[in-house]
């Protein structure tokens, strides 16, 4: 007796609720490409193993393969606009137990690269603010504050506070998620119309003549140079040859983009206009945003020195001075020295104008969590939305809870170095929907009338949304083995890789176990495999 539709799900609706338009979504996935926390340390980071590459036309060229991805992802929110549909694509064109596998380590990997990692850098850039204010207003109080948010224990107490006011706003729903989104990004665009000011408004013979006359009590502006000069530093050449080589730290710039956009997509008014919308400008204004501020930080400071203090940072820290990185609150705060004003500004719209990335980094993958309960691959029970505030609690409480452990492994032990591995895992991720969609057309002829019209266009007999995720798999797949094979981006640790290896192996035996106790019961769950999840 053929079973119904409704048995192979855990209910006939899945109790979401379309309440994000075009604008939220663009918030959404604008704050997984950029944002003020963002820009703590990736300037120094980028400039001291590129120095002299010109990074907008990096980011420019890096931008194509982002392209082939925000056109894959694309086909994939329109064609199946589900909770997880990035995870309901891999599984109903590949099989479940591929899905399933494949989501849950890719979620890990973002989850754990971008929001613990960018936990632990606002933790970071809050110990660097309160320390300039210590150092600048003569504050023992704040330095000490300073030093201790800069520790693990610091840094895991603000996490977890963190963590858990994002789960409160997650469980009350749309109204307050909106309600943060837009305050945050208020703030965000203050702060970074405040950065670019400060940036044009300063030499570097002003920038120097301020260093010298705040930081009085380390080395002056041009013996921070020379110091780099002496352990190797030479100006740089720049040209062609410095931007290409600097294509595999300029990509780590534009990742996430995709992400929340696509994995909410069961709760997005009108995908079709509402996702390309996202994606793509998503990405135009990453690369916008990411090429003013660093053009402007070089003029500010003088490339050479930004350089030279880099590469000291990066590259030979035996030669670096400070006890502090090269950040960006740093160099903000010096030239907005004495105005105390434009100093709580820095200060207030970095903290308040991050909380959206954090925010949505730790609140899009509890959707995964439902998409796989309501295929019953876990437990049923992380499927039930809330009738008051349509939101997924218990898969939230889940997210919380993984958080917490995740924190405490990444500030007490080793596992942040051993999971540098995250950014090879979310480079080479992109493959397997990529691959997805290649074979789309071929297995899903009756869902292909649903991709955008251009797409279904042939090229050689071949459809074009075929060609695209071929071109998409090869660059993540080429990009996944730069960032692995790179040790400015990858610390290679056989632990990283058994982590990984034993998540995936984890996720296949879970679903196969899971398959053998819904058979008992009469249920055979894999028929979720012919049919999409209800709306």
């Amino acid at each position: 007796m053929k079973q119904q539709q409704g048995e192979y799900f855990v209910r006939k609706a899945s109790g979401l609720v379309r309440e994000f338009g075009a604008m939220d979504l663009l918030l959404i996935s604008s704050a997984m490409v950029f944002g003020l926390v963002f820009t703590t340390l990736q300037f120094p980071w980028f400039y001291g193993f590129n120095p002299g590459a010109n990074l907008a036309l990096s980011l420019m060229i890096a931008g194509i393969p982002f392209l082939f991805l925000m056109l894959v992802y694309w086909v994939i929110g329109v064609v199946m606009p589900r909770a997880g549909s990035d995870y309901v694509w891999v599984s109903r064109i590949f099989h479940p137990s591929i899905g399933f596998a494949w989501s849950f380590i890719y979620m890990f990997a973002v989850f754990t690269t971008a929001y613990v990692g960018g936990l632990t850098a606002f933790a970071y850039a809050l110990s660097i603010a309160v320390n300039m204010w210590g150092l600048i207003f003569s504050s023992p109080g704040l330095v000490a504050l300073s030093a201790f948010l800069g520790s693990s224990m610091g840094t895991f107490y603000l996490a977890l506070g963190f963590t858990l006011l994002f789960a409160f706003l997650s469980v009350f729903g749309a109204r307050l998620i909106k309600g943060l989104l837009y305050f945050s990004w208020g703030a965000a665009i203050v702060g970074i119309l405040l950065m670019w000011w400060l940036l044009a408004s300063i030499s570097p013979a002003a920038f120097a003549a301020k260093w010298n006359s705040v930081m009085t009590t380390y080395p002056t502006y041009q013996a921070l140079q020379d110091a780099a000069t002496t352990a190797g530093w030479t100006a740089p050449v720049g040209g062609m040859a410095a931007v290409m080589g600097a294509l595999p730290l300029a990509s780590l710039f534009l990742l996430g983009g995709n992400y929340g956009g696509n994995v909410i997509a069961g709760e997005v008014k009108d995908v079709r206009k509402t996702v390309p919308i996202a994606l793509l400008l998503s990405l135009a204004l990453g690369i916008i945003y990411w090429s003013i501020s660093g053009f402007l930080t070089l003029n500010a400071v003088g490339e050479n020195w930004f350089y030279a203090l880099s590469y000291s940072w990066e590259v030979a820290p035996a030669s670096y001075a400070l006890p502090f990185p090269p950040s960006q609150p740093l160099l903000l705060s010096i030239i907005a020295y004495p105005n105390a004003i434009l100093l709580a500004l820095i200060f207030l719209t970095y903290f308040f104008g991050s909380i959206q990335i954090l925010f949505v980094y730790f609140w899009v993958p509890s959707r995964y969590f439902f998409a796989w309960s309501f295929d019953r691959i876990i437990p049923t029970k992380f499927a039930d939305v809330s009738h008051r505030f349509h939101s997924p609690h218990i898969a939230i409480a889940a997210m919380t809870v993984l958080s917490g452990i995740v924190l405490v492994l990444y500030s007490f032990t080793s596992w942040s170095t051993a999971f540098t591995l995250g950014t090879v895992l979310w480079d080479v991720a992109y493959v397997m929907p990529a691959l997805a969609t290649v074979v789309f057309p071929f297995v899903k002829k009756d869902l292909l009338e649903q991709a955008p019209d251009f797409m279904r266009k042939k090229i050689a007999g071949i459809p074009l949304v075929s060609i695209l995720g071929v071109l998409c798999s090869v660059s993540f797949a080429y990009m996944g083995y730069i960032a692995w094979s790179n040790p400015l981006i990858t610390v290679q640790t056989v632990s990283g890789v058994e982590i990984a290896i034993g998540i995936i192996a984890a996720c296949f035996v879970l679903y196969f176990v899971s398959l053998a106790v819904h058979k008992r019961s009469g249920l055979d769950i894999s028929m979720a495999l012919k049919e999409l999840p209800p709306v």
